[in-house]
């Protein structure tokens, strides 16, 4: 009987060893391997608040993970009061696309906006809040038009905002669409201007041929203008016919600003050190402070620091290893910035 036992226990063994041999046959031929669990993405980068009357377009940029999955799902909440808060969002909107609308703001009040990405593992974590004051941001800049020479490249131009209302001014954006309707976080290209008596900017990167909807905004410390309106057509790669009355654009500032002297920067572990001395002519208007930003090839700004009128010196944090980025710095007044210092290329360290 103890022979028997034996002689099953050894055909049992024998016939899971066999059978494991199978599957791990069946495994190298045809490459299975076991699926990987997603983990939950990281937060979206760059959001941003266009404030209007009443309601409030934000925008985003993927996170930088996605957790393994490609299709994630946003969520951008707007708060009464600065998160990290136990209080329930003020409104919400989901969506898969990198913008949503949200309506029934208050005009005038202020409110806080962040964004979280989630997939099948969950949500990750929150954006950096965003502040903005419904209808507070400012004007958008008026009589709107565009040019492109036979390269594609546009030149976007514009009359300045006549009222930044309770905002501080912090750029103006042009943003070029395929569409003729109002999107948003589907621009096709886009350039920037920090300085509130500026008036054209220059996007490149377009396609030969293809019929472009150009719109600028105003952005303030209180979110972003909504977008000037109508959007003005313009075919890239087409250049427009010379008019031969053309005449020099007259200057917007009668006040004399310099930009900030003698830039000097430090790549740092994906960060960059800045400093800087004062501008030489400031038109005899009181210094605020001072802004370093991090600019991408196409002049959207990627991140900055921010100092007192007496220091001279901060990092620029939240950069990309090994990505070119170009540095530039301003002063700040009350309620205009000097001309920004010559870009200077920098590659920040892993």
């Amino acid at each position: 009987m103890m022979n028997q036992v034996r002689s099953v226990r050894q055909y049992s063994g024998r016939a899971s060893a066999v059978i494991f041999f199978i599957l791990a046959s069946l495994l190298s031929v045809f490459q299975i391997s076991p699926s990987v669990a997603a983990s939950v993405p990281s937060a979206p980068q760059y959001v941003e608040a266009m404030a209007g009357p009443n309601q409030v377009a934000i925008t985003w940029d993927p996170p930088s993970s996605n957790g393994g999955e490609s299709t994630l799902n946003y969520t951008a909440r707007v708060w009464t009061v600065p998160p990290p808060t136990t209080a329930p969002a003020f409104a919400t909107c989901t969506t898969t696309q990198l913008g949503c609308i949200v309506g029934g703001l208050i005009t005038g009040s202020t409110y806080y906006v962040d964004v979280i990405a989630s997939n099948s593992a969950g949500a990750g974590g929150p954006s950096a809040m965003r502040p903005l004051s419904a209808g507070g941001a400012g004007a958008p800049p008026s009589n709107v038009s565009a040019t492109s020479d036979a390269t594609g490249r546009l030149t976007v131009k514009w009359t300045p905002s006549a009222s930044l209302d309770t905002g501080t001014f912090a750029w103006y954006k042009a943003e070029a669409f395929i569409g003729p309707e109002i999107s948003v976080g589907s621009y096709s290209g886009f350039c920037t201007e920090s300085s509130p008596a500026a008036s054209s900017c220059l996007i490149v990167g377009l396609k030969l041929g293809t019929i472009y909807y150009v719109q600028v905004r105003t952005v303030s410390s209180l979110g972003s203008s909504y977008p000037s309106w109508p959007r003005y057509k313009v075919v890239a790669g087409t250049p427009a016919s010379p008019s031969p009355k053309a005449s020099p654009t007259p200057t917007t500032s009668k006040i004399k600003l310099t930009a900030p002297q003698l830039v000097k920067v430090v790549a740092l572990s994906k960060s960059v050190r800045v400093s800087w001395k004062a501008p030489a002519a400031t038109g005899g208007k009181k210094i605020l402070g001072f802004r370093a930003g991090a600019y991408g090839k196409t002049g959207t700004m990627l991140s900055y620091c921010k100092t007192t009128a007496k220091v001279f010196t901060c990092t620029i944090l939240k950069l990309k290893a090994k990505q070119v980025v170009y540095i530039g710095v301003l002063a700040l007044y009350s309620g205009v910035v000097s001309p920004r210092s010559k870009l200077i290329a920098v590659i920040p360290k892993s």
